[in-house]
């Protein structure tokens, strides 16, 4: 769609839609990358046909809406970028968003050959320093890729074996393309590996990147990692505004599809402000990726604040086949929230130490694996599901990595005895051998 011509500027908006509902904004929030959110007190969506008349009479030009649960979101775009104005029912806000960047995430399907099965991986990042990371790869029917976050820093190859995992499961005569890469936040243990491909690796296509990084200037900045806030403002330097792949900013309330997957953005640490981002895990993005009946939720890091956002704004429409537990299964989304999700079956990001030392304390996750038929821990092997998921089975690769204890020792200052050493080893010989579960 070709953008209009007159500037719309985010004073504008603002004036816009205060003259439209006849009340002041109740904030402002610098969203970062250029992006400025006004919320207003309102209690009913406003009148449709009344947003597109005064917004194309301001030089806006309507793009799409679409609506998820007590979600309600449209979309326009001006000279100056795109504005995204949602409601949500629930909590009687209106939010609006000028966001300058210029690039849609696709609105409809995109068809695509049924060259391979839809196939999803909880990849086993390598986890012999560090207890967190995570990395998610679903294969789309054509080959290609979609990746949702990367490992850590203390994973120190694993840009080599997550571009590995791909090449080996691509045409040899065909380039390992990722057509969406997505960040939930901008964490060392969700961005620093991808970083390094990026810099280091010329025989990988991405096709986009997908996410809204809270700016590091915010207002709950104060309170973060000095070494976090380096690695988000290096993410941000080294992909926002490329020119050789496109940056897809996401908003609660988008739907999107990339190839035959289809998304919904849930929330973001737009829907958080004002209360604090202390925390900084409740900046998450968090999506939801529909392959046919099949629903997979990607909360990424998301806590206690975001929590208490979705679950006001959604009932029935959080239910899913498939769960990555937030926060690697340390404290994050609740036990309510687990329970209206319902998940068959539960990811934990983690490693099988730090699930048994946490198991017992957080009725989150106890819950979660209780409702759910299956619970894969990644420290225990890559673990595979095939859509769609019904009557399929899922694959449990064999233990690739185990603890460097005296790595840990010298790095953390912290061991283990040796019997539950020996004791881990044991396990980890016994996972050696592929197994088969029915979903």
């Amino acid at each position: 769609m070709k953008h209009p011509t007159v500037l719309l500027t985010d004073m504008d908006v603002k004036c816009l839609f205060e003259k439209i509902l006849g009340s002041e904004s109740l904030f402002e929030y610098d969203c970062g990358q250029g992006s400025v959110m006004y919320a207003f007190d309102c209690y009913s969506m406003p009148d449709r046909e009344v947003l597109v008349r005064f917004l194309s009479a301001a030089g806006a030009v309507y793009n799409y809406e679409n609506k998820v649960d007590s979600l309600h979101l449209l979309s326009f775009l001006c000279d100056s970028g795109t504005v995204y104005v949602c409601y949500s029912e629930n909590e009687k806000l209106l939010r609006v968003v000028c966001d300058p960047n210029v690039n849609i995430p696709s609105q409809t399907p995109q068809p695509i050959r049924g060259e391979c099965p839809v196939r999803l991986w909880q990849f086993e990042v390598d986890h012999s320093l560090i207890d967190c990371g995570m990395c998610y790869i679903v294969q789309l029917s054509d080959f290609r890729f979609f990746v949702v976050d990367s490992a850590h820093v203390y994973s120190v190859n694993d840009d080599v074996r997550i571009y590995e995992f791909m090449r080996r499961r691509t045409p040899s005569d065909r380039p390992v393309r990722v057509a969406g890469w997505f960040f939930s936040h901008g964490h060392s243990d969700h961005v620093v590996k991808f970083l390094d491909i990026l810099k280091f690796n010329k025989d990988i296509v991405i096709e986009g990147l997908y996410y809204n990084i809270a700016p590091t200037d915010c207002y709950s900045a104060c309170t973060w990692d000095e070494s976090e806030i380096h690695h988000a403002e290096e993410f941000l330097e080294f992909t926002y505004g490329r020119a050789d792949i496109p940056v897809y900013t996401l908003h609660a309330g988008q739907r999107f599809f990339i190839g035959n997957l289809e998304f919904c953005v849930l929330c973001t640490h737009e829907d958080v402000f004002p209360a604090s981002l202390e925390n900084y895990n409740d900046s998450s993005t968090v999506i939801m990726m529909y392959t046919g009946e099949d629903s997979v939720c990607f909360p990424g890091d998301a806590g206690g604040e975001e929590s208490r956002i979705l679950e006001k704004r959604f009932n029935t429409f959080l239910n899913c086949d498939i769960m990555q537990m937030a926060h690697h299964g340390h404290f994050g989304l609740s036990a309510e929230f687990y329970r209206r999700a319902a998940a068959r079956a539960v990811l934990f990001p983690t490693t099988k130490i730090k699930y048994d030392e946490e198991f017992p304390r957080y009725e989150a996750n106890r819950l979660a694996a209780a409702v759910a038929k299956h619970v894969f821990i990644a420290s225990d092997g890559t673990v595979e599901f095939t859509f769609p998921l019904k009557d399929s089975t899922v694959r449990l690769y064999p233990d690739e990595t185990f603890e460097n204890f005296d790595g840990i020792r010298a790095l953390w200052g912290y061991d283990y005895s040796e019997d539950f050493k020996r004791d881990l080893k044991r396990r980890f010989d016994e996972r050696q051998a592929e197994k088969i579960f029915t979903f």
